[in-house]
């Protein structure tokens, strides 16, 4: 993401076109209804669904369909589940690499759980731009 956020440069009067860059430099979107919040909440925590139920492989099957079906009705959802897309697919080109791939994993995993958590509250509650780190971004914004 660069400075400016998924949506582009602010224009003349530093508007974002609704979005807000809190004072730590996040971006943020303010006004958002309760069943996006839910969803993006909901895609965020899928992996732990996926590790739970022991349905790992199927877990970008959720995201898929709650990205599809809002992706048209939020900025925010859309850029969420364009984010969600790339962290499962470094998961697949992890899972593909033999040896390298596997022992990446084991660091990958734990970071990627926590940052799960840390991504359905940042948007759950502020409607924040959550970013993963250590994902590849196949899908650009």
């Amino acid at each position: 993401m660069n400075e400016a956020g998924p949506i582009g440069n602010p224009d003349r009067d530093g508007d974002f076109g609704g979005l807000v860059i809190d004072p730590s430099g996040k971006l943020r979107e303010p006004v958002v209804c309760s069943t996006v919040r839910t969803v993006l909440v909901g895609s965020h925590l899928w992996p732990f669904i996926g590790a739970v139920t022991g349905t790992l492989p199927l877990l970008w099957i959720g995201v898929v369909i709650f990205w599809g079906i809002l992706k048209d009705r939020s900025r925010l959802v859309d850029d969420q589940g364009r984010e969600l897309m790339n962290v499962m697919l470094t998961f697949v080109l992890l899972v593909v690499i033999p040896i390298i791939g596997w022992i990446a994993l084991l660091v990958w995993i734990p970071v990627t759980l926590v940052s799960a958590v840390r991504g359905a509250i940042a948007t759950g509650r502020h409607g924040e731009y959550f970013r993963y780190p250590m994902t590849f971004r196949f899908i650009g914004n």
